[in-house]
């Protein structure tokens, strides 16, 4: 009878795994190039640089390996995630689908190895839990559908957990454990504040309780030097004024620019900001109050409000139990609820000393929420047996309201975030034959910026990076002007003259800015693709010059 009972338990717990991890798996993938249409520049540089990698082995500035990112100079970006890339790249070719598809698999990965760790937390059943929780979980949802390089971070970070929570037993895990938390400095800037006095906390915990030997935490520290020490490098690189440092296998950079630091509190202290940073984490992380679209959905957040109750009394009842775990010395529990402790309070860390940081910016604090929300929930349907099928249909609804918002009403008003029609038109106007140079807008729709448009037009016209550096005028297939020759990124106000060559793409606010009357060729959204009439500027006596790029 006990052998038919564990099978069945064995079978139920095997269907309940596969079931929530399908359904996770096909809502993210439904629609998902479509929904969010268009791409976010951040998205397009990730994508272009890794085409750029997959090609030549350099960025596209011809950076060759580089460990970080030079991005936009004055802000820099990681580059774990454009690394994924290169395969689907090859694969699939340049395009949309290749550079968003890490994120859907490591994201559809990551819902099962919570399952994993909620295993070993507490049980099966909290396993499943927390897992279902993740499959339905808004900020889970959305970060798996487009390509941001930190949204990496929090996986990474979860993969590792497992691992250490495995090694705790087989050292051999262990080991395994330091790689991905090596490669979490290579997701995120972040991590090098909040998983490096993660580990040195931890670790201590372990010495001081017997856990680990000393011998063992030598060894973990060497490992994760040795995949951290490149990232650690470009640090202190930055840190203090070092040159670029370039090896037979990958480049240190020094970004001269870069105006990242500011966003650290300990480097740049005021307790008014300490206070703004606090506020802003409770605004995103418990209020659910993001201000983004592309991280949240005002009406859900990223966790659901009905979540804010559970997850406060779960990381009670959880401190409860750890602090009579402690007192009942075992090891192994003790161990790992310590460590998810540890976790919540590294994400707590990062919302005190990031500058006013967003659902992206605190991202690491997700996971250990939904596995406190979950452990809260789990507490009370112990004491209240009919809540858990309230908790359920709550939650069920919750996601079924959100999916239903998600594919319609954000669907609508996503693209003009996402710079769909600019990626459009800009497409169109670098096809059209008979022009030499193209002048174009520094307007994005909703952002200012020249190099926003940039990066915009190197996505959506596919240009080389050997184009772009100048080292070749064929890009495409097609032999053009050399790159700083054909394309310029303009403040339209700031034309003095115009280019009888050249073909103009405007934002509709700017077509009064222009200096020279106009024949409109085609027109999408709220951009115009236009170029001089040249019988008007004639016949009013003006000369034709050629206008100099600003960009």
């Amino acid at each position: 009878m006990r052998g038919a009972s564990g099978s069945w338990k064995e079978k139920r717990e095997a269907f309940l795994f596969w079931a929530i991890l399908a359904v996770a798996a096909a809502v993210r993938c439904y629609r998902f190039v479509a929904v969010p249409g268009g791409v976010n520049q951040d998205e397009a540089m990730a994508g272009v640089d890794a085409w750029a990698l997959s090609q030549y082995a350099t960025d596209r500035f011809g950076t060759f390996m580089p460990v970080h990112f030079t991005a936009w100079r004055y802000g820099q970006m990681s580059v774990l995630l454009s690394y994924c890339m290169i395969p689907f790249i090859k694969l699939l070719g340049f395009g949309t689908l290749a550079v968003r598809m890490p994120m859907l698999l490591v994201s559809c990965g990551s819902v099962a190895v919570v399952y994993l760790v909620g295993k070993r937390l507490s049980g099966r059943n909290f396993g499943l839990l927390a897992m279902a929780l993740t499959a339905v979980n808004p900020w889970h949802f959305m970060q798996s559908r487009w390509s941001l390089d930190c949204n990496l971070f929090p996986h990474v970070f979860l993969f590792a957990f497992y691992l250490l929570l495995v090694g705790l037993e087989k050292h051999w895990a262990l080991y395994c454990s330091m790689v991905f938390f090596g490669l979490t400095l290579y997701c995120y800037g972040i991590a090098v504040y909040s998983v490096v006095p993660f580990l040195l906390a931890y670790g201590a915990w372990c010495l001081l309780k017997g856990c680990l030997k000393p011998g063992q935490l030598l060894l973990c520290a060497a490992v994760f030097t040795v995949i951290a020490m490149p990232e650690l490098l470009v640090m202190a690189i930055n840190l203090f004024g070092w040159p670029t440092v370039e090896t037979p296998f990958f480049t240190l950079s020094y970004f001269p620019e870069s105006v990242r630091s500011r966003d650290i509190l300990f480097l740049n202290f005021s307790v008014g900001q300490m206070v703004r940073n606090v506020k802003a984490m409770a605004d995103t992380c418990f209020l659910q109050k993001d201000g983004a679209i592309y991280n949240a959905l005002p009406d859900f957040g990223p966790m659901y409000v009905i979540s804010l109750p559970f997850m406060l009394y779960g990381i009670g009842s959880f401190g409860r139990k750890l602090f009579r775990v402690s007192r009942e010395d075992d090891p192994a529990k003790r161990a790992a609820g310590t460590a998810l402790w540890g976790w919540l309070l590294m994400g707590l860390w990062v919302g005190v000393v990031t500058y006013q940081v967003n659902v992206n910016r605190i991202n690491i604090i997700f996971y250990p929420l939904i596995f406190f929300c979950g452990y809260g929930i789990a507490a009370l349907a112990k004491r209240f047996r009919s809540l858990r099928y309230v908790v359920a249909g709550g939650y069920a609804a919750c996601f079924i309201l959100f999916l239903a918002a998600y594919f319609t009403t954000f669907a609508g008003q996503i693209p003009f975030y996402f710079n769909e029609n600019f990626l459009r038109v800009v497409k169109t106007a670098d096809g059209m034959e008979g022009y030499d140079r193209l002048y174009i807008t520094s307007n994005a729709d909703w952002q200012q910026g020249w190099q926003m448009t940039e990066i915009l037009t190197q996505y959506a016209c596919r240009i080389d990076a050997a184009y772009y550096q100048g080292k070749t005028t064929v890009t495409g297939g097609r032999d053009l002007l050399p790159y700083s020759e054909r394309y310029h990124f303009v403040d339209m106000e700031g034309l003095g003259n115009f280019d009888p060559s050249g073909l103009y793409l405007v934002h509709v606010t700017e077509m009064e800015k222009l200096p020279f009357p106009y024949e409109i060729l085609a027109a999408d959204g709220n951009y115009v693709i236009l170029r001089a009439s040249l019988e008007e500027v004639f016949s009013g006596g003006c000369a034709p010059a050629f206008a100099n790029g600003a960009g």
